[in-house]
């Protein structure tokens, strides 16, 4: 994203390398978290947990480049936005 369509103030910035967004819509969280990089990759870990209920967790491990994207596709999409740490 351009610096120019970013906003000036972020409400949510990232806590220790960790992004937030919620799905009202689908009842569900996802968190991106950076893991311990290897000599070769960057490696993101994407958790997705239902927001009520005990539902298990689906965590994934991304290389960061597709993290990136799949950050940038779910907030496009619909129903995915920023908010702070649920977990």
């Amino acid at each position: 994203m351009p610096n120019k369509d970013r906003p000036l103030v972020d409400r949510h910035t990232p806590k220790n390398d960790v992004g937030w967004l919620v799905n009202d819509q689908q009842g569900k969280a996802c968190s991106f978290t950076n893991a311990n990089p290897t000599a070769h990759a960057q490696w993101v870990v994407v958790e997705t947990r239902p927001l009520r209920g005990g539902g298990q967790p689906v965590i994934r491990r991304m290389l960061r480049h597709n993290a990136i994207e799949a950050w940038e596709t779910m907030q496009k999409s619909g129903g995915w936005k920023r908010c702070p740490p649920m977990w």
